[in-house]
């Protein structure tokens, strides 16, 4: 439980501001290099970390 205390809204904006690069510009970036299987891989991590840090942000506020 005391990691969940750590998640304020700092946390949430790096993991928001990383989780936009990794889902669009790296993506992009990949997919001009014909890295399409890798472009993919940074999508759904980028969008999975946006989730992870939106999900612990709240359960820090519920608790």
């Amino acid at each position: 439980m005391q990691i969940i205390k750590l998640c304020s809204k700092y946390f949430l904006i790096l993991m928001l501001v990383q989780g936009i690069i990794a889902a669009f510009i790296d993506t992009y970036s990949f997919k001009r290099s014909h890295l399409n299987y890798i472009a993919r891989k940074a999508r759904i991590l980028g969008i999975g970390s946006i989730i992870i840090g939106i999900v612990l942000y709240f359960l820090n506020i519920k608790l």
